[in-house]
This record gives C-alpha cells, sequence and structure tokens, in this order.
C-alpha cells in the first residue's frame, strides 16, 4: 500500500515520517513498525530511507509491508503455541513424567523465541515501510 507521510526526523538510513491516522491503521502490515495511539490523530513510521535523498518536512511516498496481522499473530502466537504443546505430548509420552516434559515444553518455547528474534533481525528491513520518491505538493495541499 503507497501513502503520503512528511520527514521529522532523520537517523541515518532511518526517517521518521508523520501522517495522519487512518482506519487502514488497524490492519496495516507495517503497524508493528510506526507508534500508533487511539487517542492521537497522527501516527510516527520509521522507513527506510531507500537511496531517496530527504530533507526535515519534505513529502513522501512510502510503500508499506503486506505483512498481515493474522501472520505476524501466528508467527508470535501460533508457532510457539504449537510447539509447546508438541513438545510437551512428546515428553511425556517418552519420559512419562509430567513435571519433565513440562520444563522441556517451556524450553521449547525459549528456543522458539529466540529463532523469531533471529528472523526478525535478519528481515526487518525488507519488512520496514521504504520511500519511494520525494513529492512536490500544490501550495494550500495538507497531507493526511
Amino acid at each position: 500500500m503507497r501513502e503520503l507521510a512528511v520527514v521529522k526526523e532523520l537517523e541515518g538510513d532511518i526517517v521518521l515520517l508523520e501522517k495522519a491516522r487512518t482506519e487502514a491503521c488497524s490492519t496495516c502490515g507495517s503497524k508493528n513498525s510506526c507508534s500508533v495511539s487511539l487517542s492521537e490523530k497522527k501516527v510516527t513510521i520509521k522507513a527506510m530511507k531507500n537511496g531517496v535523498e530527504v530533507h526535515s518536512g519534505d513529502t513522501v511516498e512510502i510503500e508499506t509491508g503486506n505483512l498481515s496481522a493474522t501472520r505476524v499473530s501466528m508467527i508470535v502466537y501460533g508457532i510457539p503455541l504449537a510447539v509447546f504443546l508438541v513438545t510437551l505430548i512428546a515428553m511425556n509420552t517418552i519420559f512419562g513424567s509430567e513435571v519433565l516434559a513440562l520444563g522441556t515444553a517451556f524450553a521449547s518455547i525459549v528456543v522458539v523465541y529466540a529463532l523469531i528474534a533471529v528472523y526478525d533481525r535478519k528481515n526487518r528491513e525488507k519488512l520496514m515501510p521504504k520511500i519511494i520518491r520525494k513529492v512536490e505538493l500544490p501550495d494550500g495541499f495538507i497531507v493526511r
């Protein structure tokens, strides 16, 4: 999805953008890289510069990732839960001890979240919104 935003701050290759909050924010795939508050009317988004030269106050077109909230939920909650249950049942069958099976199942969750953290670090730049181009707006036009 492509949207317009205003550059607020530059931090190396990361740009802090600001735009008006819309109803689409609730289903946006990039909502984990922005700060959305129900009481605020503006949204602050972290985006990759993507080779576009921008300065504070510039209006830019950004492309947000297409990672759905359902997919993120499955990665963060579904996969660890499935691994926990499979490990709990398998270890209880193998060891015959519920305490040992429970300890092993909790250890498996730690491993799964460690793997998710590694995946996140490696793919964060691919999933972040990217600046496509700088946009020149007519006088009086406000980005909402």
